[in-house]
């Protein structure tokens, strides 16, 4: 793999790496947990803590991911990662205790960080540079095939086997995704552009003051989109019956979201990180608008199931993308390490946080609490916007 070169093979094996990944980590729950809760009697919120520990787990990780890529590069990262999971998995088959449980999940939180979306944008950044932005979309397209594809294996195992074998049998699958991951060619990081000691000297501080509050910014921007896509994502099967939907009208968020990146993939690098970032800022209190109406307009409810699965899908691009924009490639691992850290913390609190709301306020409640929520990200993606906006236009003058 040459310096900024990323070939479609590359781009295949990657991407199914997290379409595996993703499918046998966050997606296993939904697909086993019945199963798990009905032969170990535990109750639901000790199955799935779990997962919230996993997501704590990455948010302590994360910080240190910049460190472990710059020692021993990304591929040898995922490759760790994805053995951590695959041992997770082969582990969890013969788990009996809570405690266990728990424990297992703890190494699988670390599998995940080192190898699941972020690691890989990481990894692909630092071979391409800014050349990474399409390729980032094709692979969200292939990651987004996760639930489509892991919840009916699951639901198709448990009808031959047990919970137990079903694990295993994700392990192995793990073992498939290891391999794709040796079969990507380790790559030499991308080179930074040649400036002369004296302009680097000058720059220095005023582009690390930039770079600083940027920083800010967008850690704030990626948090709240974590806390209000998980705790939302959690209680998704509620809200449809609140609407009067059918299960199967779950079917349009997915619709959605693989859509929104499938048109992204076909647009290419035409619309830029910050301009994408603003069309999310705003659909997104008008999904919760609608959501609003969703209990007594049938349409205005599958707006928001349809528009909101588009803005979920886009967001994790957007994610991946905007530290492209705000700061230097080579810097990347390093700081979406330490920034994307409270974004982990926030989404493992969503669900319980949701759950009480529902509690309280009900559904139509909770729906506005988050459309306030999406108030606030609307304004962070206006405030980047203009800051990164009026520096281009006055670059270009």
């Amino acid at each position: 793999m040459k310096n900024g070169t990323l070939s479609g093979r590359i781009v295949f094996c990657i991407g199914m790496t997290q379409l595996i990944n993703w499918g046998i980590t966050f997606y296993m729950p939904g697909a086993l947990g019945n199963a798990i809760m009905a032969e170990r009697g535990w109750t639901p919120v000790m199955t799935f803590s779990g997962l919230t520990v996993a997501m704590l787990v990455m948010g302590l990780v994360s910080p240190l991911t910049g460190h472990v890529m710059a020692r021993i590069g990304g591929r040898a990262m995922m490759m760790t990662g994805t053995l951590a999971i695959i041992v997770g998995c082969f582990l969890m088959a013969f788990v009996h205790t809570s405690t266990t449980w728990i424990a297992i999940w703890v190494l699988t939180g670390i599998g995940m960080r080192l190898s699941l979306y972020d690691a890989a944008f990481a990894m692909l950044v630092e071979t391409a540079g800014t050349g990474a932005r399409r390729t980032i979309s094709h692979i969200t397209l292939l990651g987004g095939l996760a639930s489509a594809a892991f919840w009916p294996i699951g639901d198709a195992l448990l009808h031959f086997t047990d919970w137990r074998h079903a694990l295993i049998v994700y392990g192995c699958a793990g073992l498939v995704s290891l391999l794709f991951l040796y079969a990507v060619p380790t790559g030499d990081p991308v080179s930074p552009p040649t400036t002369d000691r004296l302009t680097i000297a000058t720059t220095r501080e005023v582009e690390s003051r930039k770079a600083f509050i940027s920083g800010l910014w967008y850690a704030a921007l990626i948090a709240l989109l974590s806390f209000v896509s998980t705790g939302v994502s959690t209680q998704f099967p509620r809200i449809l019956t609140a609407f009067g939907l059918p299960a199967l009208a779950g079917m349009l968020w997915g619709l959605g979201q693989v859509t929104a990146r499938l048109l992204d993939v076909i647009a290419g690098a035409r619309i830029s990180a910050l301009n994408l970032n603003l069309i999310i800022g705003i659909l997104l209190p008008l999904c919760f608008l609608a959501g609003l109406m969703g209990s007594t307009t049938p349409l205005a409810a599958i707006s928001f199931v349809l528009v909101y699965g588009a803005v979920n899908g886009l967001s994790t691009i957007v994610k991946a993308l905007l530290p492209l924009a705000l700061f230097e490639p080579q810097q990347y691992a390093r700081r979406t390490g330490v920034l994307l850290s409270p974004g982990f913390f926030l989404a493992a609190l969503a669900p319980g946080v949701y759950a009480m709301l529902i509690e309280k306020y009900g559904i139509s409640g909770m729906l506005l609490i988050s459309a306030i929520i999406t108030l606030c990200i609307s304004a962070i993606s206006v405030v980047l916007w203009k800051r990164h906006i009026a520096e281009q236009l006055i670059q270009h003058r």
